[in-house]
């Protein structure tokens, strides 16, 4: 079995280029799934190298490739260039590895925190549907009470000098991830080097970029602001109630799989709950009890405690995607 590679590869130019790191083995079937990865950080920070493990794993397990896309960050961008950004991702990696006038892969969307949203994005907005969502410490949509209510989420307010220098930064993609996923740290067939030294991993470049940008997520959210910015792309999904009207949308909504802790003190926890009660059986809802915002987030699959959650939601992922390759 080939070793995992990480190839960079610019999937689009929009004034700036943009990136996506793809993870694959030599020998992956050309046909089977892409799945494609949103880093978390609220949409105004984080970077895609941030990436958890135990996903990675589950994708080398599955011969599936993965494309961890960066995207132009709020604010200096609207939610038009982010959809505009999800769906250049979107189409790169359906054509990854293509030749010609070959159809296209189908791909599998995915994203941490905020960037489940950018994948929420390409279920509401493109065709063909994603085979599948899946969504760790996820936020689906920004239309919940939480982001609407001047919720303060730090112990003091974010006041306008604490963002200043932030606000005046051009328009970038993140550089600034909290933690790196380093293929050395895994066997060819993805199990855990137990023998890994993290401190071996190549920092990444912040090309300038404010290292605490996430504070204008807190910023953001204590202002009632994030509609403002992506309102006009984010339908919500109370659509999804209204079952004479929508069936058939809802019906054709991929199978989504929503991995939550129940202590998340960064996106209440309704944020999940509301929109996978919404979406009835369409959503599957994991919660993790005693876990906060993006737990795992640097585990791997044989790490103990607490992998029994998002063991279950690997397993729920490939039973879904199975099934929808089936039809």
């Amino acid at each position: 079995m080939s070793a995992l590679t990480k190839a960079t590869r610019v999937f689009a130019t929009r004034g700036i280029p943009l990136e996506c790191d793809v993870y694959q083995a030599a020998g992956y079937p050309k046909n089977s799934p892409v799945l494609l990865f949103f880093h978390s950080g609220g949409l105004v920070a984080g970077g895609r190298q941030d990436i958890p493990p135990w996903l990675v794993q589950a994708c080398v397990k599955n011969k599936w490739p993965v494309v961890s896309a960066s995207y132009r960050l709020l604010p200096q961008v609207d939610g038009e260039a982010l959809l505009e950004d999800a769906k250049a991702a979107y189409e790169f990696a359906q054509r990854l590895d293509v030749d010609g006038d070959q159809p296209g892969r189908r791909v599998i969307a995915a994203g941490s925190s905020a960037g489940f949203f950018l994948a929420t994005l390409i279920a509401h907005h493109l065709t063909p549907k994603p085979l599948a969502l899946l969504a760790s410490s996820g936020i689906p949509t920004f239309r919940h009470p939480f982001f609407n209510s001047s919720h303060q989420i730090s112990n003091d307010p974010v006041e306008d000098d604490d963002v200043e220098r932030i606000l005046a930064e051009p328009v970038s993609v993140g550089t600034c991830p909290s933690s790196v996923f380093d293929v050395n740290s895994l066997h060819p067939n993805g199990a855990k080097k137990r023998d890994f030294d993290p401190s071996s991993t190549v920092p990444v470049d912040r090309m300038g970029q404010h290292p605490y940008r996430g504070i204008i997520y807190d910023y953001l959210v204590q202002r009632n602001e994030y509609l403002a910015y992506v309102g006009n792309i984010d339908p919500g999904f109370d659509w999804a109630t209204n079952k004479t009207g929508n069936q058939k949308k809802l019906d054709e909504w991929p199978q989504t799989v929503m991995l939550q802790g129940d202590k998340d003190e960064d996106v209440d926890m309704d944020v999940c709950f509301s929109v996978a009660t919404k979406l009835g059986d369409r959503a599957h809802l994991i919660m993790s009890r005693g876990q906060g915002h993006r737990f795992g987030r640097e585990s791997f699959l044989e790490d103990e405690p607490g992998m029994d959650e998002i063991i279950m939601a690997v397993i729920e992922l490939e039973k879904f995607v199975q099934k929808a390759l089936a039809q």
